[in-house]
């Protein structure tokens, strides 16, 4: 399931996949592996990693209220017709880090071809890991890292070359 929504100005792609007893929810191409129950209706109980979140939804008119651990998150779904108008334009082929950690595997080296979804690099943090993935088929350009190297948000994993269509 793909998921575009808006909070403060802000819209956010989210995919959603249900693989038995587990979501794996993919955000800016990190995978994030979660357990939830609902615990009475829109009442979530969220397992990411050691920790635990709980949330309640709630539906207004237009818009939906996510509750979490005493923020409250005003959102809605966004249909989208072409790029968000509140991201910055990336120069086409970088992967930058969703989160500061530490880099646990490298999947990947330069001149390797990948296809769309494959695994490049997992990046440990707080006992979690992210999985950065291929947005499309390429080769790689650049690897940036390697294994147990410590890496901030935002800094460019690794570089591909998109694959030209046939």
């Amino acid at each position: 399931m793909f998921i575009n929504y808006e909070c403060e100005n802000h819209v956010y792609n989210v995919s959603v996949e249900r693989r038995k007893n587990h979501y794996f929810i993919t955000y800016d191409n990190a995978e994030y592996k979660v357990k939830a129950e609902e615990t009475k209706p829109g009442h979530l109980k969220i397992k990411l990693g050691d920790r635990i979140i709980k949330s309640v939804i709630t539906k207004g008119k237009e818009d939906k209220f996510v509750f979490v651990d005493g923020d409250v998150f005003k959102v809605k779904n966004v249909e989208l017709t072409g790029a968000g108008k509140t991201r910055k334009k990336k120069e086409e082929g970088t992967l930058d880090s969703p989160i500061s950690g530490k880099v646990v595997n490298v999947k990947v080296k330069k001149g390797d071809k990948v296809k769309k979804g494959d695994a490049l690099m997992v990046i440990e943090a707080m006992k979690m890991e992210y999985i950065i993935r291929a947005p499309y088929g390429g080769k790689v350009k650049k690897v940036n890292f390697k294994e147990k190297d410590q890496i901030e948000i935002e800094q460019n994993t690794v570089e591909l070359t998109k694959e030209e269509e046939a």
